[in-house]
């Protein structure tokens, strides 16, 4: 009783916020070109959106270049229940499980991006800058579907500044007429923000104690948060002139797997219901445990290491043939080490031992893209792609707070292009699905059994982006 029902809540929210910012939440489509192609742009080099998918290939870009944009984006996620019988513990506790279909509540995302490009006097070095929203979106359920008490609402979003020196080595080595080398080096600093949501199962308090405590009693706990960390990315391109266009780019941080360490803090609110009341005051009146009206909670998150290669095919006039494939190492993200304010002998409100630790067992994640982009009369871009991406999550701590599955992707672009700037937009089609059959959100005391919410998860997702550049 005294672990389920206090601040282990608290416990899996913040959990909610690494899932929401790896895999499933990772945004690859930060400029209106790469996403008409489908993310194939690693290893091409005509334009500043180069500082998120090659930063090495800056030096292609002339003088001083600007590019901004945004891309919308309108997911729908519904829920098929796997039609289990309602599952009833030991006191009489009953939750629909896995018998009401539901659909997520409907809310749209814009993360941004924003590129400049210096070429520094013509010297052979280049200064880029680039601003994205790289992890974001969220998942947001009614109150009362079958998953409540493991997730309602997640909301997560990020701004990663990056900054990076690339240095056109062909050309201080004398050899650029022939074939085209460069390499560049950066530094990331990471801000996240996270507003997450959950319901507290209190029913068993009811059966416990019904002279006491009415039926239905139950919490929300509402996680407000923040966190920082820092990373690098070092990247290379080569270039047979006219011909093929080859790139590299690695991103990591300063652990020694090269994961980034992003130690995240929260205040956490508890509200309830007016039986939830109840149910909070007989357990600290038996001291069984105590739910403040608010905590923090920290946690540090190993974001992982990833690199993407691609491959442009230049040999036909206005034509580039592109291939990209990217991939993450989420094997550092094993499991979530959490720590409470309140655990602590300064405070000592709650039970040390409320500190716990979440297995999450994640693997590999990986995306291969195909783009094509043929450009009528030199002004009138042409775009298609297609890509697929595999979710790094097991089936064994698979949950609606990141229903992920094997996306496949389908875009289409255009744009107009003029002597000094360009405008281009890009739309993609993503869906996928996945299925939860696990005992997650089964409870863990024998008393509130909290729901599994076991069935199936589809996503489908319209994305259009817009950007423009000027070049001056």
């Amino acid at each position: 009783m005294n672990r389920k029902l206090s601040l282990l809540a608290l416990a899996a929210c913040l959990a909610l916020a690494p899932s929401a910012l790896a895999g499933g939440f990772y945004i690859y489509e930060h400029n209106a070109s790469g996403t008409g192609m489908c993310g194939a742009r690693t290893g091409v080099a005509d334009d500043p959106s180069a500082m998120f998918y090659n930063p090495a290939a800056i030096t292609e870009l002339p003088g001083v270049q600007l590019q901004l944009g945004v891309t919308g984006i309108l997911p729908f996620t519904s829920y098929e229940a796997g039609n289990e019988l309602p599952a009833r513990s030991p006191y009489g506790t009953v939750v629909n499980d896995g018998t009401n279909d539901v659909d997520a509540k409907v809310k749209g995302f814009n993360p941004i991006h924003l590129y400049a490009t210096w070429n520094i006097f013509e010297s052979g070095f280049h200064l880029g800058f680039g601003m994205t929203n790289a992890f974001g979106l969220g998942t947001y359920w009614p109150g009362d579907w079958d998953g409540r008490f493991i997730g309602t609402e997640t909301e997560i979003q990020t701004f990663l500044p990056n900054l990076a020196l690339a240095v056109d080595l062909a050309k201080l080595a004398g050899f650029k007429d022939s074939f085209k080398l460069s390499l560049a080096a950066g530094y990331t600093f990471i801000y996240g923000t996270a507003r997450l949501s959950k319901r507290i199962d209190l029913s068993g308090v009811h059966y416990l104690y019904p002279a006491v405590v009415g039926e239905d009693p139950w919490g929300e706990m509402r996680l407000t948060g923040s966190g920082t960390s820092h990373g690098w990315n070092v990247a290379l391109y080569g270039e047979w002139p006219g011909i093929l266009g080859l790139g590299l780019s690695l991103r990591g941080g300063f652990n020694g797997d090269a994961s980034m360490g992003l130690p995240f803090e929260g205040t956490a609110n508890f509200v309830f219901n007016q039986t939830g009341l109840q149910a909070r005051q007989q357990l600290a009146d038996q001291g069984l445990t105590r739910i403040p009206d608010s905590t923090t909670g920290s946690v540090t998150v190993d974001l992982p290491f990833n690199f993407n290669v691609g491959v442009a095919f230049l040999g036909v006039e206005n034509l580039i043939v592109a291939a990209d494939f990217y991939l993450a190492d989420f094997s550092s993200y094993d499991s979530l080490s959490i720590e409470f304010a309140c655990t602590k002998p300064s405070d000592g409100t709650c039970s040390e031992s409320l500190n716990t630790t979440i297995e999450k067992n994640w693997g590999l994640s990986w995306q291969f893209s195909l783009g094509l982009e043929y450009t009528l009369f030199d002004v009138w871009p042409l775009r298609v792609g297609w890509g697929t991406v595999s979710s790094p999550v097991p089936d064994d701590t698979y949950d609606p707070s990141l229903p992920d599955g094997q996306r496949q992707l389908i875009t289409v672009g255009t744009g107009y292009h003029w002597s000094w700037g360009k405008l281009d937009i890009g739309y993609m089609l993503a869906f996928w699905s996945g299925e939860k059959q696990n005992e997650v959100g089964s409870g863990g005391d024998g008393l509130n059994y909290e729901g599994r919410a076991n069935g199936k998860f589809s996503t489908i997702s319209h994305l259009l982006g817009l950007t423009f550049t000027a070049a001056l």
